[in-house]
């Protein structure tokens, strides 16, 4: 593990718990804390832009009942968040943050957006700063030609698919749904050779109880307080970043 990937707090859609989630707010909040890891999920617009929403839908978040896939780049730009937000494009993310942080990059569409992703990281030079996950093996296999040195995370929901992922020489990271969460799961993605991660870890059991199991790394809503009890319960590791 590189020494940026000691530190074990992915921020969920950034600083998402204390502000509207992938926003400038939300990244800049969760640096300012310390992360090492700011996440991103990608939406395509009816240009084939990439954007960045976790829902298909800008209804939860702007209140607008469309989906991204059906607006022009120009509809999504006049978007706002309830805080007066825009909707990112992921270039506008890179742009600003450049090769100072690791993205953490789902692609939401899988397949349709493998090389949309595989142009705009070859063009911003940032494949050393990304890791790259989805919820279909298949995208992950697809990108293994062109970023063989990009960590991929393969996100899993039932213990059939983290059974299943592990079989794929690919993958480096299995990440599950919190339920999945136990030593015994821990325990076989490590026999594996892979890192473990779980979402989303948000109160202070949640996470002691991730540390305990000496999970590698987890998404979390609450950067600030994640670290803070990184620092009191793996304190040697937490160390090491300095």
């Amino acid at each position: 593990m590189s020494q940026q990937q000691k530190q074990h707090v992915f921020s969920h859609r950034g600083a998402s718990g204390e502000e509207v989630e992938h926003s400038f707010k939300a990244y800049d909040l969760a640096l300012l804390y310390g992360s090492k890891f700011i996440e991103q999920d990608l939406v395509t617009s009816e240009e084939d832009t990439l954007f960045v929403s976790h829902d298909l839908s800008a209804k939860r978040i702007t209140g607008i009942n469309k989906l991204f896939s059906k607006m022009t780049d120009h509809e999504i730009e006049q978007l706002k968040t309830k805080d007066n937000q825009k909707i990112l494009k992921l270039q506008d993310v890179f742009d600003k943050y450049k090769n100072t942080t690791t993205y953490v990059i789902e692609l939401k569409e899988n397949t349709k957006q493998i090389q949309l992703f595989e142009n705009i990281i070859k063009k911003n030079k940032l494949e050393d700063y990304v890791i790259v996950q989805a919820s279909d093996p298949k995208v992950l296999v697809a990108l293994e030609n062109s970023f063989p040195s990009m960590e991929k995370l393969l996100l899993v929901k039932n213990q059939k698919q983290l059974e299943s992922g592990l079989n794929y020489n690919e993958v480096d990271i299995i990440s599950v749904d919190k339920k999945l969460l136990n030593q015994k799961n821990v325990n076989l993605v490590h026999q594996k050779k892979k890192n473990f991660n779980t979402w989303t870890l948000n109160t202070t059991d949640e996470i002691k109880y991730a540390i305990s199991l000496d999970v590698d790394t987890y998404f979390t809503n609450y950067t600030a307080k994640a670290l803070s009890l990184e620092k009191e319960n793996r304190e040697e590791d937490f160390l090491d970043l300095f």
